[in-house]
């Protein structure tokens, strides 16, 4: 089951305000204090104002405050009035726009209390001091206290209300002979220095042990088994209440919250609304940037509240934010924007009341963050095409692609071909091929043609638009349309292996007009002859109807089912035959003739055609392209199946691939979120084929399993690091090249290009060390997409003094970088120029290098089986393994951390050894 059940969205009631102020991508609710506990004027108010959901205090139990009121001599000393509420409002109301929150009890109240506004931090800091503290408070009300407490959760629970707010962690154990207790008002510095009338060196250590003992407070543990019980109760197991612990924006109360995540397993249920209760100073901003980083992945943030306490006003009067404020905006929001509720609560003054007599109105404030909310660069993260199609995708984990053992569906096909940077690097990359390929005469002389400039123009404009022919530089030779144009004619062969549903087939042809229309000038042309090799038969079917129906792909002419194939099955040695070209007695430059071919790329001496161009090095492949990448590059077998093209000795000695290279990267990530994700994967059926009653897969399968996923509530820790790279196609060797040099190309004698691959070995291992980021990663987010170049400027001043910060990490994120082409020319100017001036083609997800708008693939998380604690200033280990044998691939990972003694700090056990949990079928 998915970890995240809660649904908080605006309705068909949404009232014009909001769609007015520009809030639909933003989900706000408001705190009404004045009306918290009726839900219905609240949400009347709120929905006035333009919010989308409200808060409701949970109310006490009728049987207690009864009690109470006994136990005084029936004079009770908080309100006993009866909720309306709950009559005029049906259940769709209090299951999408209504969040509880757990207050102080009314009669517990006294009357200086009431009358004194209190920081929404304090919000039910009674009622936990009552269930947490071990000293204070006498049994008869710590008894009181649970079962207020309980009573007020059954009844969220049975009004199907989604989530509710829990009080902040207490931080100290309230006993006056320890110096343990950290205030949470407004006035409190958040990462306070030593005070000024002592040393700084001197006062490290006591802050230290302050921190420590206060976060780690036997309050804190109470809070933790409290929450723990109530997280495993039917109330969220059943109902699905999510319990959203509030969590000031203090170094102290981010750390507090962290063990206790980690004391109640790391729940699905348990997330945090982080609070924003009072104006930031600046000095703080950078410190705070560097927890915030970790925090948000591992820390399952929901929410964000804004009290009104932490607003300024403008030189009108109107509230707005300081810009430290507004930093944490774009920062949050930039992260989690497309899952994070945003909530507006704390008290206002009498004069915001609204015109017609209602509640004091918090619409200017729901205004200036809804224009922040709209300011660049959030709209292009969170609202473009890219974005809308990635938010189904975010932290949901799938199984890696078993590409040799599973047949793709069309829709995934069709999605992956949507992708607007992959197939123009691939394009770049064969046309770089093609340009290097003629100026070193790699491609053999066919003959002198004479064609018709009218007619490439009229194939041009034809129904193949992509011919590309119309960008010809005919006028920079002074052709006249009518004229003949005679040039030598030069014949590429290009193999497409893996084609799928014919991209790379397209931009290969593509990349040929181009290439001839720039040869043009020279009286120089190319042609290709394109070979598609597919396993695949339903997408061998999909690449006949292309070759069928496009001109394009028959040399310009239309398509003749009896020569469909220019090397026909039955094919011997008959090379006039493989000159025909598809019937084209006079070929045109710039186009190509394709040939779709069903089998198994490492199989091509079982095919027939495929045989004769082995027997015939004239007719192997010049240029060989594939797009078997996986997340990790290699996790899709793209060594395996590439080495076993080469090895069939279909490949000439000078024969290029693209790619040419890949190298996989990894990372540590801090994401409670896909770790808990991963644990919920041991529920679902280990072989899904086998329907329902298949045995689930089990912990340790789940946890040994590495998944693709669009990382988002996550934050890697360090920058990525190298693991190792393969090279495509293996160079042969020196002392076999001779053997190459014979007359009777029908020999059954292995060519020197297929020997270089036949003893390679694809396993590899890395030992990795990911030594302290002093800002922990911030610049590369969630681990996917572009590095925030501007985080470490804002970051690097970090307080001399301040409490270290653990990071706990979860796992690590693969990635791949990866040359499609690099040119040795530097006169191209297609791709990209490299820092020696060379073209070149990259893909990559790396965030070192990313290729931003590309979307094909997601990294590839590996997770522990429990996370570790990396203190500060320590060094995260990893080691990881690629591991093969005659029928599977797998990976075997594990971590270490070592403090800065070079002491193993803690360690997790070797993951998947021998592919026991998982393996890529060969």
């Amino acid at each position: 089951m998915s970890s995240e059940s809660i649904t908080l969205s605006t309705t068909a009631q949404s009232t014009a305000a909001s769609s007015q102020q520009g809030t639909s991508n933003m989900i706000c609710g408001v705190s009404h204090p004045e009306n918290s506990q009726n839900a219905f004027l609240s949400l009347q108010d709120g929905r006035r104002d333009g919010f989308d959901y409200v808060v409701t205090e949970l109310p006490v139990p009728i049987g207690i405050v009864a009690a109470s009121a006994a136990a005084d001599g029936g004079v009770s000393k908080g309100s006993t009035s009866v909720r309306t509420d709950v009559t005029r409002m049906d259940s769709r109301w209090w299951s999408t726009s209504v969040v509880g929150i757990v207050g102080d009890p009314p009669h517990w109240k006294t009357a200086s209390t009431k009358s004194t506004t209190i920081s929404s931090d304090a919000t039910g800091s009674q009622l936990m001091k009552a269930l947490t503290s071990s000293k204070g408070v006498s049994s008869t009300k710590k008894q009181e206290a649970d079962k207020i407490f309980w009573g007020m959760l059954e009844w969220a629970s049975h009004m199907c209300i989604p989530a509710v707010i829990l009080p902040t962690i207490p931080l100290g154990d309230g006993d006056s002979t320890t110096e343990v207790k950290i205030s949470s008002s407004d006035e409190e510095d958040m990462f306070d220095d030593a005070p000024n009338d002592k040393p700084q060196d001197q006062a490290k250590p006591s802050q230290k042990k302050k921190s420590l003992l206060s976060i780690n407070s036997a309050s804190a543990k109470e809070y933790a088994r409290l929450i723990s019980q109530l997280s495993t109760s039917s109330i969220c197991s059943t109902s699905r209440v999510q319990l959203w612990i509030r969590v000031p924006l203090t170094l102290h109360h981010l750390q507090a919250y962290q063990l206790l995540l980690a004391r109640c397993d790391h729940s699905p249920s348990v997330g945090c609304m982080l609070s924003m209760t009072s104006p930031l100073d600046a000095t703080d901003l950078p410190a705070i940037t560097r927890a915030l980083h970790t925090f948000m992945g591992g820390g399952h943030v929901k929410g964000i509240s804004w009290d009104v306490s932490a607003f300024l006003k403008n030189k009108r009067g109107y509230p707005t934010l300081s810009k430290s404020h507004q930093y944490l905006f774009q920062l949050v929001y930039g992260r989690l924007g497309r899952t994070l509720r945003t909530l507006v609560e704390g008290g206002l003054p009498g004069e915001l009341n609204h015109e017609d007599g209602g509640s004091p109105t918090r619409r200017f404030h729901l205004q200036y963050l809804a224009h922040l909310r709209s300011r660049a660069p959030l709209p292009s993260l969170l609202d473009s095409e890219e974005a809308v199609l990635e938010t189904p995708y975010l932290d949901n984990l799938q199984s890696p692609l078993q590409p040799l053992g599973d047949h793709l569906e069309y829709q995934t096909y069709e999605t992956f071909e949507k992708d607007p940077v992959k197939y123009k690097r691939y394009g770049e990359a064969v046309e770089l091929a093609l340009e290097d390929g003629m100026k070193e005469g790699k491609f053999p002389f066919v003959k002198r043609v004479k064609s018709n400039v009218s007619y490439l123009r009229q194939i041009a404009a034809g129904e193949d638009g992509e011919l590309g022919l119309e960008d010809l530089l005919l006028e920079s030779a002074n052709k006249r349309d009518g004229a003949v144009v005679e040039v030598d004619l030069y014949e590429a062969t290009i193999f497409v292996v893996g084609a799928g549903r014919g991209p790379l087939v397209r931009e290969s042809i593509a990349a040929v007009s181009r290439v001839a229309s720039s040869l043009l000038a020279e009286n120089k042309a190319l042609i290709a002859k394109v070979v598609a090799i597919e396993k695949n038969p339903s997408a061998v079917l999909y690449l006949q109807s292309l070759k069928s129906t496009h001109r394009s792909w028959n040399g310009g002419e239309e398509y003749a089912e009896q020569l469909d194939l220019h090397y026909p099955h039955n094919c011997g040695n008959d090379i006039e035959v493989l000159n025909r070209r598809g019937g084209i007695t006079s070929p045109l430059p710039g186009l190509s003739n394709v040939t779709v071919i069903g089998c198994d790329m490492r199989e091509a001496t079982s095919h027939p055609l495929l045989k004769f161009m082995i027997q015939n090095e004239e007719f192997r492949a010049d240029i060989v392209v594939s797009e078997l990448l996986g997340s990790f590059g290699d996790n899709e077998l793209s060594p395996e199946c590439l080495d076993g093209v080469q090895r069939c000795g279909i490949l000439k000695e000078n024969c290029v691939s693209i790619p040419q290279n890949y190298t996989a990267f990894i990372a540590p990530v801090s994401s409670s979120r896909l770790y808990t994700e991963a644990r919920c994967q041991s529920s679902f059926p280990a072989h899904p084929e086998e329907g329902p009653a298949a045995p689930a897969s089990g912990m340790q399968r789940a946890l040994e399993t590495p998944y693709v996923v669009r990382s988002h509530a996550a934050s890697q820790t360090h920058p990525e690091i190298a693991c190792w790279t393969f090279s495509h196609p293996h160079p042969s060797k020196s002392d076999t090249t001779t053997r190459m040099d014979i007359e009777d190309n029908t020999s059954n004698k292995i060519n020197a290009s297929a020997e270089a691959a036949m003893k390679i070995n694809n396993d590899r291992h890395a030992h990795i060390s990911f030594r302290c980021d002093p800002m922990l990663g911030a610049s590369a987010g969630c681990g996917y997409g572009a590095l925030n170049t501007e985080m470490p400027s804002v970051g690097v001043k970090v307080k001399e003094g301040y409490d270290g910060t653990n990071v706990t990490i979860h796992g690590f994120l693969g990635s791949f970088h990866s040359v499609l082409y690099e040119s040795p020319s530097v006169e191209s100017k297609v791709g990209r120029k490299s820092s020696d001036g060379k073209r070149l083609s990259v893909i990559s997800i790396a965030p070192n290098s990313f290729s931003v708008g590309m979307f094909s693939w997601f990294p590839l998380y590996f997770p522990l089986k429990q996370p570790l604690s990396a203190p500060e200033g320590s060094t995260v280990n990893c080691s990881v393994w690629r591991r093969s044998d005659d029928a599977r691939v797998w990976y075997e990972w594990c971590a270490e951390v070592i403090d800065n003694n070079g002491n193993v700090w803690s360690t997790s056990s070797i993951h998947n050894p021998g592919g026991r949990s998982y393996h890529v079928r060969l």
